[in-house]
């Protein structure tokens, strides 16, 4: 399968942290990666940090207000919390555009998953700016599981979207030169979790344990549980 045959693209990768966004954007940058504080989303009681790359991000969230974050009930804050206090920091979920997120639930459902329904979401970056999307989340239990990925529409094309982050000075011009190649992930049954990401995906039989989606690829190699998200793995090129 090449990566053009997916017009399923890795949006961000998660990593949930116990730091403030301050601290993980100073941490990212001791190891050449220049992140920096995103936010915070009011209604989820929840902050980030944010490191662009020219293909995805990676989003360092944490909790800012937990009784907010407690009290929510959105999909993203319950995992972030479920699993800080089960296995402290550490990589946690990945978001992917599909596109339409309307269509992309009606297949979800045609297919037998119970979905949240497309909900409204929304930022207050560093700057105060209000930043608004849409996310689609599967219904499910949290456990020691691998989660589900999650969904994402930003509203626009995506030259849009880089033009606005490149303009805006939050993706820094240097990082165009680095790129997420993969996203990892240990599970139990690497080609099972696989061959079942693919069927819901519409990415068609897998050949091992690797899917392509059209920017990236996701890797499932043999862990023990907790499964989860395990690495992100980033390519750094002349675009000169």
């Amino acid at each position: 399968m090449s990566k053009g045959e997916s017009k399923l693209k890795l949006d961000h990768a998660v990593y949930f942290s116990n730091q403030t966004p301050e601290e993980d954007a100073k941490a990212w940058k001791k190891r050449g990666m220049n992140g920096a504080p995103g936010g915070r989303h009011d209604q989820w009681g929840t902050q980030n940090a944010l490191y662009y790359a020219r293909n995805a991000y990676i989003e360092a969230l944490s909790v800012e207000k937990p009784e907010i974050a407690e009290g929510s009930g959105q999909p993203l804050a319950r995992l972030l919390i479920h699993d800080l206090k089960a296995y402290g920091s550490g990589w946690g979920t990945v978001c992917l555009r599909p596109g339409n997120l309307y269509e992309f639930e009606k297949q979800l459902n045609e297919k037998g998953y119970r979905t949240t329904g497309v909900q409204d979401a929304s930022r207050r970056t560093a700057s105060g700016d209000l930043l608004e999307w849409k996310l689609l989340f599967i219904d499910e239990e949290i456990g020691d599981g691998l989660p589900n990925p999650f969904f994402i529409d930003w509203g626009m094309d995506e030259s849009a979207r880089m033009e606005q982050l490149l303009s805006s000075g939050t993706m820094p011009q240097e990082n165009l030169a680095s790129r997420i190649t993969e996203a990892v992930f240990k599970v139990r049954d690497p080609q099972a979790t696989a061959g079942r990401w693919a069927e819901l995906l519409g990415l068609g039989q897998p050949a091992g344990n690797r899917l392509a989606l059209g920017n990236a690829e996701l890797v499932f190699v043999k862990g023990e549980k907790p499964e989860r998200l395990a690495d992100v793995a980033i390519a750094h090129e002349d675009t000169r």
